[in-house]
């Protein structure tokens, strides 16, 4: 059984997963994540696009491309397809501060990937 969204280990298994996801076609970049309102309380880790890898680490970035910010709720249910991230910053769920361009035509060729849906399957 898949860990709860931002549990314990679920970090970890995220990070494990992206491991094998080809990112060669995304531009690189760093997303800061953050997430209020959690069970365990405020969560924050990171993502980092470069020479085709994704990396996925816990705390905050010194110099982020972007930030994300959630509230718990709505993370959880982008997490699992639910609401897309677009959807998520059109409608004000999600609060984007930085490169947003990034995000939404940078990132696209990973986020929309077969490899990432692929990867992450067995953990939404």
């Amino acid at each position: 059984m898949a860990p709860e969204p931002l549990d314990d280990g679920w970090l970890e298994a995220v990070a494990v997963a992206l491991e094998a996801v080809d990112a060669s076609g995304a531009a690189d970049g760093v997303a800061q994540v953050t997430v209020s309102g959690a069970p365990g309380g405020g969560v924050a880790f990171h993502a980092v696009v470069e020479a085709g890898r994704v990396s996925l680490s816990t705390g905050r970035h010194s110099q982020p491309d972007l930030v994300a910010g959630w509230t718990y709720p709505d993370f959880v249910q982008a997490w699992r397809g639910e609401l897309s991230v677009e959807a998520a910053y059109m409608t004000g769920r999600m609060k984007l501060e930085g490169d947003q361009v990034l995000l939404f035509d940078g990132w696209r060729p990973l986020l929309r990937s077969k490899a990432l849906r692929e990867a992450l399957a067995a953990l939404r």
